[in-house]
């Protein structure tokens, strides 16, 4: 056996300091020797609230599936659209296009507007079915 003294039980830790939000606006401060802060006040007992029960199913039906991945793609080639319009607008402003990219640009963008109205009108959506919002940040394409 060696002479190493034992080590000693650890003290008995003091009680934390628990401050609210009440004490704060009613002024107390836990520096303050007078203030009590040990008893926390009883939080008010409200009735329970039904929380609805989180989807576990996907609703896989064809016919929806089909739609709505032709939605989002018609969304993503409608965004790219309205930037190649806006792009076009620019460089015919600033004259950088010859007269003759100025009837191809232009004609392409016609072209393509009649196909999306085409693929449009097959699925059933409008325009604004293409417009996905974004919650906070706004809708994704500007309305007209």
């Amino acid at each position: 056996m060696t002479d190493e003294p034992r080590p000693r039980a650890p003290e008995a830790a003091p009680d934390p300091v628990t401050v609210t939000d009440a004490d704060l606006c009613e002024g107390r401060s836990p520096l303050d020797p007078e203030a009590s802060f040990d008893a926390r006040p009883e939080p008010a007992a409200r009735p329970a609230e039904p929380r609805p029960k989180p989807r576990r199913r996907l609703d896989l039906e064809p016919d929806t599936v089909e739609r709505d991945l032709v939605k989002l793609v018609l969304t993503v080639v409608e965004l790219l659209r309205q930037l190649m319009e806006r792009q076009a607008v620019r460089r015919f402003d600033e004259g950088d296009l010859t007269e003759e990219q100025e009837e191809r640009v232009g004609l392409t963008l016609m072209l393509l507007e009649d196909r999306m109205a085409e693929l449009r009108n097959r699925y059933g959506l409008r325009p604004e079915d293409l417009n996905l919002d974004l919650g906070p940040l706004g809708p994704l394409l500007p309305r007209d």
